[in-house]
C-alpha cells in the first residue's frame, strides 16, 4: 500500500466516521426516560386497593385525663 493508497483509503473512511457525540442531548433523554416511568408507575400502580386487616375484637383505648379519671363528654 502506497501513500496514494492510504489517501484513498482515508477519503473513504471519512465518509463512515461517527456524528460528535451530544452528551447534553442524552442526558436529557434520560431524565426524560426517568420521568416517564415514575408517572407511567404512579398510573398503573397508585389506585390498587388493600383492605384494611383488624382484628375481630380490636378497641380504641380508653382515654383518660392526666389524673386518672376518664374524660367525660367525648
Amino acid at each position: 500500500m502506497d501513500g496514494r493508497d492510504r489517501e484513498l483509503l482515508d477519503k473513504q473512511l471519512r465518509r463512515l466516521a461517527p456524528p460528535p457525540r451530544s452528551d447534553g442531548a442524552l442526558a436529557l433523554a434520560g431524565v426524560a426516560l426517568f420521568l416517564a416511568g415514575l408517572t407511567l408507575g404512579s398510573f398503573l400502580f397508585a389506585y390498587e386497593d388493600q383492605p384494611t386487616r383488624t382484628a375481630a375484637n380490636d378497641t380504641a383505648p380508653p382515654i383518660f385525663s392526666p389524673h386518672g379519671a376518664p374524660i367525660i363528654g367525648r
